[in-house]
């Protein structure tokens, strides 16, 4: 036989031991196989997911899909509002519980300046890294229980789409808000594009996984987050900008050509929150300045270096902000811009969870550091 056949014959004894490899392994591992594609690859795969609580006629249902076995099932249940519930974590074999809050009120738009902070964005279903860098920076246990005592835990947007966990994402920071107030600390969850995106039934970041999903449920991926849902709600009650202290925390960033001298904080949150339900057609919604491309969950001038210095201090100003933290475009650290006065910490966290390491901004004795997934921290310079 030839070195050629001998070289054909091994290729297809590899590429049959990686066959059964994957099949054998099928059980929960077959829903990240494509971790190394580009993130918004849409896989179809029928994974684990939920709660997704819905209100209908005066019934609360649950509806969700679980490990069975070698698979997985879809139930729907009918629960009461005291019960637990719980969330199953595909990626690292976990589950979590939680309760459903009692009300669910609007954010205020201002806080005072806690001792210390954590401050993430753009986790983008990556369960993962986001439970990484919590527990290694102290702010949640090996339970996922909060033990960040009286400090802030702020979310700068765009929990939503490309990674797998989605649904837990969401679930853990609702827990963690809970809990948070029971220790005097506040966890805040300020909008980005890819809520409003959902939100507005734009699903074009969307893995096919949720369909998929949706598809068993027999629940419409339209329905997770409208105002009947539990998360719907919840998500509606959020800001896309807030003041804590003297610091501004917004997604995108605020341009100079929004109309920021008109409104409050609470006027321009308010306006926001309304166009979420609002019926807008697609030219509507892509040039609304709350919602749309220039608006404070899109805007990528300040990110981009496009604004001039004094435009940016004037609207720090007119807020009474000497800071201003942003997400939404990725850098390749955690940087200051515009001569300290904004912070940038939108990065590459898929990719850096799967070389195993996260990164986050902290703050602490009125000094900004970066904290990795162990715990170091770095002051920023």
């Amino acid at each position: 036989m030839t070195h050629k056949l001998y070289f054909i014959l091994l290729v297809l004894i590899l590429n049959s031991s990686v066959a059964f490899s994957r099949t054998f392994d099928f059980r929960f591992s077959h829903c990240y196989t494509d971790s190394s594609k580009p993130q918004n690859d849409k896989d179809s795969l029928y994974c684990s997911d939920g709660p997704v609580i819905v209100y209908d006629s005066g019934k609360i249902i649950n509806y969700r899909i679980i490990p069975d076995g070698n698979s997985f099932k879809s139930l729907q249940q009918i629960i009461e509002k005291s019960g637990k519930l719980y969330c199953f974590v595909d990626e690292i074999q976990q589950s979590f519980s939680f309760r459903l809050k009692d009300t669910i009120i609007a954010d205020n738009s201002v806080y005072d300046l806690p001792d210390k902070m954590i401050i993430v964005s753009d986790i983008e279903g990556n369960f993962k890294g986001f439970q990484s860098i919590l527990k290694g920076a102290g702010v949640i246990d090996t339970g996922f229980n909060w033990t960040f005592g009286n400090g802030h835990l702020v979310f700068v947007g765009d929990i939503f789409d490309r990674s797998p966990n989605v649904t837990e994402c969401l679930w853990l920071l609702y827990k963690l808000e809970t809990e948070s107030v029971q220790k005097g600390g506040k966890v805040h969850f300020v909008l980005g594009n890819h809520e409003v995106m959902n939100l507005k039934k734009d699903y074009r970041y969307v893995r096919q996984k949720y369909f998929v999903n949706a598809d068993s449920l027999k629940l419409d991926y339209s329905k997770w987050y409208d105002r009947n849902t539990e998360l719907g709600r919840w998500i509606r009650s959020k800001n896309c900008i807030v003041r804590i202290g003297d610091m501004i925390f917004v997604h995108g960033g605020i341009s100079k050509d929004f109309p920021y001298t008109e409104y409050s904080l609470d006027g321009i949150n308010s306006c926001f929150r309304d166009r979420i339900d609002a019926e807008l057609t697609k030219d509507g919604i892509r040039n609304d300045v709350f919602i749309g491309r220039n608006s404070p969950i899109w805007y990528r001038g300040i990110a981009d270096g496009k604004m001039e210095q004094n435009d940016l201090d004037k609207v720090l100003s007119t807020f009474g902000a000497n800071k201003m933290v942003i997400g939404h475009t990725i850098f390749d650290e955690i940087k200051y811009l515009y001569g300290r006065k904004v912070i940038a910490i939108d990065l590459e966290h898929r990719i850096n969870t799967e070389n195993g390491f996260m990164n986050a901004l902290w703050f602490e004795g009125n000094e900004f550091f970066t904290v990795n997934d162990r715990g170091i921290k770095t002051l920023l310079k």
